[in-house]
C-alpha cells in the first residue's frame, strides 16, 4: 500500500508527463488507494501506461469513453477533410486529360482505317506479338517468385533476426570492400579510393551500433509477429501497388495528351507549368498510396496490440476496419503530410532540370542539397506521425505534435534514429531481387522458351529483368514490415502493460533487449 503523498506524486506525475498540467478532471481516483483509474473521457489522448516508482496499478476505463482506449480511433469524423476534396480535385484533371488523348487517339484511327488501302499488304512481324507475350510471362512469373521467396523470408527473419542485421552490416561492409579491390584491380584508382573511404566510414558505423542489434531484432521479431498473424495485409500491399501502376499509366498518357494539347501545332511540347502541375500530380499521387499502407498497417498492428482477438486471422477484421479509416476519416490526414513532400519533391525535380539546362552551378547544387534535407525531414516526420494516424484516428498536425512531444519526454530521440531494421530489410530485398533473377534465368535456360524472345544475351538480359522485378516486388513486402516497426516503437512506449498482457513472450523479450541496450533510456 502507498500512502497518500506518494499516491498524490504519482498521480501528478501522470497527468504532467502525458497530459501537461491542466488535467486533473480527466483522471479520477479508485476508492482503494493501490489503483488509480484514469476515465477514458474527456479527450485523454493517451493511454494509462505510464511506469509506477512503486506499487499500485493503473487501469484504463474505457466505459464513458468516446473510443475504446489507445488502439480505437476517435469518434468517426472526417480529419483534414480540405485536403481530401483538393486530391479527388486534382485527380480529376489528370483522368480529364487522359481520357481527352484516349478519344483524340480512336478518332485518328477510325480516320486512318477509313482511308487505309484495303489492297494494302501486312508488312508486320508476327513474331512481335509472340515475343511481347513471353515477355509479359516472364514478368508475371518472376512476380510469383518473388512473393514466394519474399513471404519465406519472412520465415527466416522471424527465427533469426538478430542474425539477419549482423549479415546485413557485415555485409555491407564486405560489399563496399570488394568493390575497392575490383576498381583497384581494373586500375580506375579514384573510385577505388572512393569505395574505400566508404569501406572504412560504414565498418566505424558498424562498430557504434553493433551493440544494437538486439534492440533492433526484437522490435524486428515483434513487428513480423503482427504481419504473419494478419498476412493478409501484404495482399493489401500488393493490390495497393497494382493500382499504383494502373494510376500511372493513367498519369503517362495525361501527361502525353498535355504534351500535343498545349503545344498547338500537332508537336509533343508540353506547357511548363501543365508539366510541374503533373509532376507534382506525380508524387502525390504516389505519397498517398504509400501512406495509405502504412497508416493501415499502423492500424492493424495497433489492434493486435491492444485487442488481439480482432486481429489473429490471415484477413482479420483489423485489416477490413484500417483500411476503411484509412481512406475515409484519415484520408484527408494522408492528403495532407503527402502534399507537403510532394511541394518539395516537385521544386526539388524543378530545381534539378534548371540547372541541367543553365548549369547554374553551385547555387543550384545548394538548393538541391536543401530540399533533399527538407524532404527526408518532411517523410521522417510523416513515417512517425502516420502511426498516431493510423492508431488514434488523430488529423495530421496533432498526430505529428504528439509523436514528436512523446519521443522527447520519453528521451528517446536516439532510439528513433536507429537504422538497423530498415538497413536489413532493403538487405533482403536485394537478396530476393537476385534470387529471383536467379530461377528465372535457370528457368529460361533449361526450357529455352525465353531465347526466341530476347536473343543471344538472354541469359544477363532474363536475370537483370527478373531481379529489378523481385527487388520491387520485395521491397514492398519489406516497406509494409517496417512500418509494423514503427509502430511497435510508438504503442511500446504508449502502452507497454498491454503488450505484456497480450502478447507476455514478445513482451519480455522486448523488455530484455531494450535494458540491455539502452538501461537508461528505455525506463524500465
Amino acid at each position: 500500500m502507498q500512502d497518500d503523498s506518494t499516491t498524490q506524486q504519482i498521480e501528478e506525475r501522470l497527468a504532467e508527463s502525458l497530459l501537461g498540467n491542466d488535467t486533473e478532471n480527466d483522471y479520477a481516483e479508485n476508492n482503494n488507494s493501490s489503483v488509480f483509474r484514469i476515465d477514458g473521457g474527456n479527450n485523454v489522448d493517451f493511454s494509462a501506461t505510464a511506469i509506477m516508482e512503486a506499487g499500485g496499478d493503473i487501469i484504463v476505463d474505457g466505459s464513458e469513453a468516446t473510443r475504446g482506449g489507445f488502439g480505437g480511433p476517435l469518434p468517426p469524423e472526417y480529419r483534414d477533410a480540405p485536403f481530401a476534396v483538393a486530391f479527388c480535385l486534382h485527380q480529376g484533371i489528370v483522368v480529364y486529360f487522359a481520357m481527352a488523348l484516349v478519344v483524340s487517339f480512336f478518332r485518328g484511327s477510325e480516320n486512318e482505317n477509313e482511308n487505309r488501302n484495303l489492297d494494302e499488304t501486312d508488312d508486320s512481324d508476327p513474331t512481335e506479338g509472340q515475343n511481347i507475350y513471353v515477355l509479359l510471362r516472364l514478368a508475371l512469373f518472376a512476380c510469383a517468385i518473388s512473393v514466394g521467396i519474399s513471404a519465406l523470408s519472412l520465415k527466416v527473419m522471424m527465427n533469426h533476426a538478430e542474425t539477419l542485421i549482423q549479415v546485413s552490416v557485415i555485409g555491407s561492409c564486405g560489399f563496399m570492400a570488394v568493390l575497392a579491390v575490383v576498381f583497384l584491380w581494373v586500375g580506375v584508382v579514384t573510385y577505388a579510393l572512393l569505395w574505400a573511404f566508404s569501406f572504412l566510414m560504414t565498418a566505424w558505423y558498424a562498430k557504434l551500433v553493433w551493440y544494437r542489434i538486439p534492440f533492433a531484432s526484437s522490435n524486428l521479431r515483434t513487428a513480423l509477429s503482427a504481419i504473419q498473424t494478419n498476412a493478409g495485409v501484404c495482399v493489401l500491399a500488393y493490390g495497393m501497388t497494382g493500382l499504383a501502376i494502373i494510376w500511372m499509366i493513367v498519369w503517362f498518357l495525361a501527361y502525353v495528351g498535355v504534351g500535343f494539347q498545349t503545344s498547338g501545332d500537332g508537336s509533343f511540347n508540353p506547357n511548363v507549368l501543365m508539366s510541374l502541375f503533373l509532376i507534382f500530380s506525380f508524387y502525390w499521387t504516389i505519397q498517398v498510396f504509400q501512406n495509405v499502407l502504412h497508416v493501415t498497417v499502423s492500424g492493424v498492428v495497433g489492434t493486435w496490440w491492444f485487442a488481439p482477438h480482432d486481429a489473429m486471422s490471415v484477413f482479420s477484421p483489423a485489416i477490413v476496419d484500417s483500411f476503411r479509416r484509412a481512406t475515409t476519416y484519415s484520408f484527408g490526414s494522408i492528403c495532407m503530410g503527402s502534399l507537403l513532400v510532394a511541394i518539395i519533391q516537385t521544386l526539388e525535380a524543378w530545381v534539378v532540370q534548371v540547372s541541367r539546362n543553365d548549369r547554374s552551378g553551385v547555387l543550384s547544387c545548394i538548393a538541391q542539397c536543401i530540399l533533399r534535407l527538407l524532404v527526408r525531414i518532411a517523410a521522417y516526420i510523416n513515417r512517425w506521425a502516420y502511426c498516431y494516424v493510423g492508431l488514434y484516428g488523430f488529423d495530421f498536425i496533432s498526430s505529428g505534435k504528439k509523436a514528436m512531444e512523446l519521443f522527447q519526454a520519453k528521451g528517446w530521440t536516439t532510439i528513433i534514429t536507429d537504422q538497423l531494421v530498415s538497413r536489413s530489410l532493403r538487405l533482403v530485398a536485394v537478396v530476393v531481387g537476385a534470387l529471383s533473377g536467379l530461377v528465372c534465368m535457370l528457368l529460361g535456360k533449361v526450357t529455352g522458351w525465353t531465347t526466341p524472345a530476347v536473343g543471344m544475351y538472354s541469359d544477363v538480359f532474363v536475370f537483370f529483368l527478373c531481379s529489378v522485378i523481385g527487388f520491387a516486388m520485395a521491397s514492398i513486402l519489406m516497406n509494409v514490415v517496417l512500418s509494423a516497426v514503427d509502430t511497435v516503437i510508438v504503442a511500446f512506449a504508449e502502452a507497454p502493460a498491454e503488450f505484456q498482457t497480450h502478447h507476455p513472450a514478445l513482451s519480455s523479450n522486448m523488455v530484455q533487449k531494450w535494458k540491455l541496450v539502452f538501461p537508461e533510456e528505455c525506463g524500465f
